[in-house]
């Protein structure tokens, strides 16, 4: 019986070296653009988590007030459920010591109290990257929108390679300021907002579905119909954006247009330097979040429909000014790899032998007559920066090579009287049975 709460993922060893490593692979990229590793506090006010969306947001807050009792004034602090929000009040308190643009990475658990589901847990860790700046000239920093994408691009895709899946990454571009303008050039503002949260569930529905809640609201025949071509338009390159100018008369969503058209180009820039980004233009990518503004993008892989997204992406533009409403000029752009659902696919895959991870390159068996010798060698190893593991006892040698089997330990290393008396010490490696003798 487990006794471990439920949703709250759990690895074993191997797998956790398996978490490990995907981290490693997802800090060197955010590393190699120059973002700055911080972290903050598993506990927030109830004042910064509720500063935007209060009430939404409320639903999947795990509260501390069961801790009252105990603690003064901790009902007023909650876990926090994602790391955005963190990390503007993190700037607001060091706004001063910071240089701006600052660009940051974060990795660590958060925890919601919403509906678990498969790859959909209650506690999971988000793995963040979001540049922020202070200033009013928001378009002169459009290419923070391009570096992220192809940041993450770039983790993601040796994260696949990895876990040998047999897949690629594709990010999935939109920008809020067109899906808005469409929408406010059909509907009231309420049905616009409305419909927008449909638009964010329609991989999800479907169609009919999608359709039907439309019908639902008492929308036109024609308006839906518009919609639905909107929707699906195949977008190759700029021009085919140009082009839906004539599509929607709206100042809003034109602007959106040339926003999405910038980012494109940078996009297109380093794909021509051999930094390839596969991407495409989806008008049902939205983000239901309201302070997501300009660009947002998810990512899927390609031939996984079942996955879902395991990335996103967003840029917004007052986020710390909810926290203060005097700190209106911080405007910010930022990403997160969903590390918990790529794991889950990990685990499943057949072809990647997670149960076999071992960070131990060697085993020095035990012998009680030259345990001294093992143990003068087995430093050697350490100081060479080799990992390694001596087997606790003087056991028989097959159950020393029995626990290197079942640990997945590569090399067994040999040092008993008869290859000291040699002056020798052996190498078994386990996978063949083959050995080497090695002069001391």
């Amino acid at each position: 019986m487990a006794l471990r709460p439920g949703w709250f993922p759990e690895y074993s060893p191997a797998q956790q070296i398996v978490f490990d490593d995907i981290v490693k692979i997802i800090e060197k990229h955010y590393q190699q653009f120059w973002y700055t590793h911080i972290h903050t506090p598993a506990v927030e006010a109830n004042t910064v988590l509720l500063s935007k969306n209060g009430e939404e947001t409320g639903k999947q807050i795990f509260w501390l007030y069961g801790l009252a009792q105990w603690v003064e004034d901790v009902k007023e602090y909650a876990l926090h459920f994602d790391l955005t929000v963190p990390f503007a009040r993190y700037v607001l308190d060091r706004e001063n010591e910071l240089t701006f643009p600052f660009k940051r990475y974060q990795i660590q658990p958060v925890r919601r109290w919403e509906r678990a589901q498969k790859w959909r847990y209650r506690e999971f860790w988000q793995c963040d990257v979001d540049a922020i700046w202070k200033d009013d000239k928001k378009s002169d920093y459009v290419y923070y929108d391009a570096e992220v994408i192809l940041d993450l691009y770039k983790a993601i895709r040796e994260i696949v390679a990895y876990g040998k899946f047999d897949d690629e990454p594709i990010f999935h571009i939109n920008n809020k300021k067109i899906i808005n303008g469409f929408l406010l050039s059909l509907f009231t503002p309420e049905t616009a907002k409305y419909v927008s949260t449909l638009i964010d569930k329609y991989n999800k529905i479907g169609e009919d579905k999608f359709v039907l809640s439309l019908k639902d609201l008492s929308i036109e025949k024609k308006h839906i119909d518009k919609l639905l071509q909107f929707l699906k338009f195949d977008i190759k390159h700029e021009n085919d954006l140009l082009a839906l100018k004539w599509f929607v008369d709206h100042e809003e969503f034109s602007l959106g247009i040339d926003e999405l058209i910038t980012v494109m180009k940078y996009l297109d820039m380093f794909n021509e330097m051999m930094w390839w980004v596969t991407y495409k233009v989806d008008f049902k990518i939205v983000r239901g979040l309201d302070y997501y503004t300009w660009t947002v993008f998810e990512c899927y892989l390609k031939n996984d429909k079942w996955l879902w997204s395991i990335c996103w992406w967003w840029r917004y533009d007052n986020l710390a000014g909810y926290i203060d409403p005097k700190k209106q000029g911080y405007c910010g752009v930022g990403g997160s790899i969903w590390i918990s659902r790529i794991l889950g696919k990990l685990f499943e895959n057949k072809d990647h032998e997670d149960h076999q991870k071992t960070i131990t390159e060697y085993l020095f068996v035990h012998f009680s007559e030259t345990i001294q010798d093992v143990l003068m060698l087995a430093w050697v190893f350490i100081n060479e920066g080799k990992n390694i593991e001596i087997y606790p006892t003087a056991d028989k040698l097959g159950k020393q090579f029995a626990y290197a089997d079942k640990k997945w330990i590569p090399n067994v290393i040999i040092l008993g009287e008869e290859e000291k008396a040699l002056k020798k010490y052996k190498i078994k490696t386990m996978k063949t049975g083959e050995e080497k003798e090695i002069w001391l």
